[in-house]
């Protein structure tokens, strides 16, 4: 799965001629249903926060200011949590299609064609957009011990999102653009069973989930690179 990844951002990348751009940002996730019980780990959260990088590619649409950036995306997120008096680290690594799809609805009928900076008009007007992200990924979950005896638990899940979001673009030239931007996004229900496999009970613990969805804020910037002036 890995290899396969690896190859379609490979092509991706190929393919780009216009414009493409960089992304980083910061992840505060909540997957409020995967809380270990306060007799277990004091209802801490195996999902910690995180960072993400990703790469997209701007297609302007139609007459009118809507542009579609599909981005390939790379997150992780890490936890260390005392779990009975035994440090646990959990990790997760998430490998993400996403469609973002750019709305500029202060200004619709602008030139869709030449970068922010080149725009007349008001800065703000020009440059403020609204987000909406579907999006699909693949989840790499791991769970290690410091000090018991050894426990490594590794596996994979997919899982549906969508997102919202905001930003502003912010034209350093003709050719370079940088975008602030903030956002929400919202993953469906999935399953981490190895959260569960830690414990050897007769019955599985009645307040706790193996599957949970996951609330996602994240603030980053994206810089955005021109290749062609048409």
């Amino acid at each position: 799965m890995r290899t396969l990844l690896l190859f379609a951002l490979l092509a991706f990348v190929s393919q780009l001629n216009a414009q493409l751009g960089l992304t980083s940002s910061a992840r505060f996730n909540d997957a409020p249903d995967w809380s270990y019980p306060a007799s277990i780990a004091e209802g801490m959260n195996p999902l910690g926060n995180g960072w993400a990088m990703g790469i997209d590619y701007w297609i302007p649409l139609g007459q009118t200011r809507i542009d579609l950036l599909p981005e390939l995306n790379f997150g992780r997120s890490e936890q260390t949590i005392d779990v009975i008096g035994d440090p646990h680290e959990f990790t997760q690594n998430a490998f993400s299609l996403f469609l973002n799809t750019n709305f500029y609805l202060l200004d619709l009928e602008g030139d869709c064609d030449c970068p922010t900076f080149s725009k007349s008009g008001d800065f703000f007007q020009k440059g403020f957009f609204l987000q909406a992200s579907p999006g699909v990924s693949y989840f790499q979950h791991t769970i290690q011990t410091r000090e018991s005896a050894a426990v490594d638990i590794e596996e994979d899940t997919f899982a549906f999102s969508i997102g919202v979001g905001a930003g502003l673009d912010i034209g350093l030239s003709d050719f370079v653009t940088l975008t602030p931007m903030a956002g929400f996004r919202y993953y469906f229900p999935s399953e981490w069973a190895g959260l569960d496999d830690l414990f050897i009970t007769a019955e599985p613990d009645p307040l706790f989930e193996t599957e949970s969805a996951i609330q996602q804020f994240w603030a980053g910037l994206r810089l955005g690179i021109r290749f062609d002036q048409r």
